[in-house]
């Protein structure tokens, strides 16, 4: 019987499989003794350089106090003056939550000033401040990508990006908060 939609699934549970992969897989020969399995998943190596990129970003931005989600928000303001809250989440792949405490954070820094749209939205713009930040942390970024880039050759930067771009787009709606081109 399967799991209840109202429940959590059990370790127990995972015997009733919803489904089969797309493709079959061939059963992988075992590693040597020693081989951590989770290093053969891009899931994984991308978690790590996730990691690997925050604490790069967060160290050219420590002065600032400014994370790599509040940047991509200020860029999309930038890009986008006046749009609202939603359209934000949407365009920077945030869910709501993330957004309205993002957008939050960044009014009370005086980077951010809403502007009342109509009776439930509000129009969001750069202040001076955020319009100063971006331009300092444009020169950053570039420091930010030389060192997440570092280890590669110039083919295999463009190469790298490309391929990154095209999982990102192809996979797009299995996110929890896909980006969005209406938000464009």
């Amino acid at each position: 019987m399967p799991p209840e939609p109202h429940r959590a699934r059990r370790f127990d549970d995972l015997s009733m499989k919803a489904g089969t992969p797309k493709t079959p897989r061939k059963a992988r020969a075992p590693k040597p003794r020693g081989h951590f399995e989770a290093l053969d998943h891009p899931g994984h190596l991308i978690r790590r350089l996730h990691q690997i990129a925050v604490s790069v970003f967060l160290r050219e931005a420590r002065e600032y106090k400014l994370t790599h989600v509040q940047y991509a928000s200020l860029v999309a303001v930038e890009y986008a003056p006046g749009i609202d809250q939603s359209r934000l989440g949407k365009l920077v792949a945030l869910d709501r939550q993330t957004v309205s405490d993002v957008v939050q954070r960044l009014c009370e820094k005086g980077l951010l000033e809403r502007k009342q749209k109509d009776r439930r939205t509000s129009a969001l713009f750069l202040t001076g401040a955020a319009r100063a930040l971006i331009q300092v942390m444009r020169t950053r970024l570039g420091v930010v990508d030389d060192i997440i880039l570092e280890p590669l050759t110039l083919k295999e930067r463009k190469q790298f990006m490309a391929l990154l771009a095209k999982l990102v787009n192809v996979n797009n709606e299995l996110s929890r908060a896909p980006h969005s081109a209406d938000a464009e």
